[in-house]
């Protein structure tokens, strides 16, 4: 099922084209940038579609909401930053915007499946985002052993300098 409609004469522009697709895409943005593969905007699109619908065949739910809620999860509320402090290089925790939050988890998700197999169909996508909903899967473990290392670095926090 595509989310444009095939072209037809007889339909206005906005009966041809699907808004609520093209919106959702357009707020997923990070994510299908990184699917991108040379440029392919189409084929971005297409998997995303493709992935709507295996969630909304799946969980019955809305699909826009679904991938939302699985990013939400993923998102770090910091990152580890390396500093050198006598001599060794040490892990500092520090905070980052909401936006970098989603565009790390993009990139866990991703760099998660292409790991694990080499390369990432759709419905092993759909998989690692609907375990990400129920709080299981490769990037939750990511998610958690960050917080783990960012927790036993926490005092060197000082030591940063912005």
């Amino acid at each position: 099922m595509s989310a444009i409609i095939p072209f037809n004469k007889n339909l206005t522009y906005s009966e041809r084209f699907d808004y609520y697709s093209y919106l959702s895409f357009r707020y997923h943005r990070l994510f299908f940038k990184s699917l991108i593969f040379r440029g392919y905007k189409l084929r971005a699109f297409n998997i995303y579609c493709q992935v709507k619908l295996k969630i909304k065949l799946r969980e019955r739910i809305n699909p826009f909401w679904a991938i939302l809620m699985a990013f939400l999860n993923i998102t770090p509320d910091f990152m580890v930053y390396p500093i050198k402090l006598g001599g060794q290089i040490q892990k500092v925790p520090l905070p980052i915007t909401p936006r970098k939050q989603y565009t790390f988890a993009v990139k866990w998700v991703v760099k998660a499946l292409k790991e694990k197999y080499g390369f990432f169909t759709v419905a092993k996508l759909t998989d690692t985002l609907i375990s990400a909903i129920y709080g299981r899967g490769l990037s939750i473990d990511k998610k958690k052993n960050l917080y783990d290392s960012s927790i036993v670095n926490r005092h060197l926090i000082k030591f940063f300098k912005f």
